[in-house]
């Protein structure tokens, strides 16, 4: 049985989407961030643990730079000590690009 699944692209790629999501062990909540389907956590937490060869710290922020919450490459990830130094990255980058792209990213 072939399964037709489309989401406004081509057939064919909305039906290799549906498989990976269907037998990937991560999905997409409602804030749109990456969780294991297991554990419910988050993923860019987990990346960014082994980044830093040990485990966050209580009140560490994980902060995605390109504002993409779905891009979970190391290299992507910044941990802040806590939500008032991550606060103040987004206002310095408010100022500097809009409070828009510093928020929400760069759509």
């Amino acid at each position: 049985m072939i399964l037709e699944y489309s989401l406004g692209k081509s057939t064919t790629m909305g039906y290799f989407q549906f498989l990976f999501n269907l037998f990937s062990d991560e999905y997409t909540d409602g804030r749109g961030y990456k969780r294991f389907k297991e554990t419910d956590k988050l993923v860019h937490r987990d990346v960014a643990k082994k980044k830093l060869g040990r485990s966050l710290r209580p009140g560490e922020v994980v902060h995605h730079k390109d504002r993409n919450k779905t891009n979970n490459d190391p290299r992507n990830l910044w941990v802040f000590k806590d939500q008032a130094a991550h606060d103040r990255a987004h206002k310095y980058d408010a100022k500097r690009i809009g409070k828009r792209a510093s928020y929400q990213g760069f759509r």
